[in-house]
C-alpha cells in the first residue's frame, strides 16, 4: 500500500500532466485562430483563383483538425483531474481505514 505521501506525490504529478495538457490545447487554439487567421487573410487578398480556393478549403480543414485535437487534449486533461481525484480519495479512505484496524 502507498503511504500518504506517495499518494499526496502521485496525485500531484497527475495534476501537473493535466495541466500541461490544457496548456497544449490552448496552444493550438492560439495556432488555430491567431496565426491561421492572420495568413490566410493575407493569402486571400494577394492569391486568387481554383488554386487558391482548393487551398483555403484544405487549410480550413485542417483548422478544423487542429480545434477538435486541441479539445481532446483539453478533455483528457478533465478526465485525468476526475479520475486522479477519485483515486486520491479511494486511496487516503484505504489508509485511514487501515490505521483505524491497527
Amino acid at each position: 500500500m502507498n503511504t500518504k505521501t506517495e499518494i499526496d506525490i502521485e496525485f500531484k504529478r497527475a495534476m501537473e500532466q493535466a495541466d500541461e495538457l490544457e496548456e497544449l490545447s490552448g496552444i493550438l487554439c492560439g495556432i488555430g485562430s491567431t496565426h491561421m487567421d492572420e495568413t490566410l487573410t493575407l493569402l486571400t487578398n494577394s492569391w486568387k483563383g481554383q488554386n487558391a480556393d482548393d487551398y483555403l478549403h484544405r487549410t480550413k480543414r485542417i483548422k478544423d483538425k487542429i480545434y477538435d485535437s486541441a479539445q481532446i487534449l483539453n478533455d483528457t486533461a478533465q478526465m485525468i483531474r476526475k479520475s486522479a481525484q477519485r483515486i486520491y480519495m479511494a486511496e487516503m479512505a484505504a489508509i485511514s481505514i487501515c490505521e483505524i484496524r491497527w
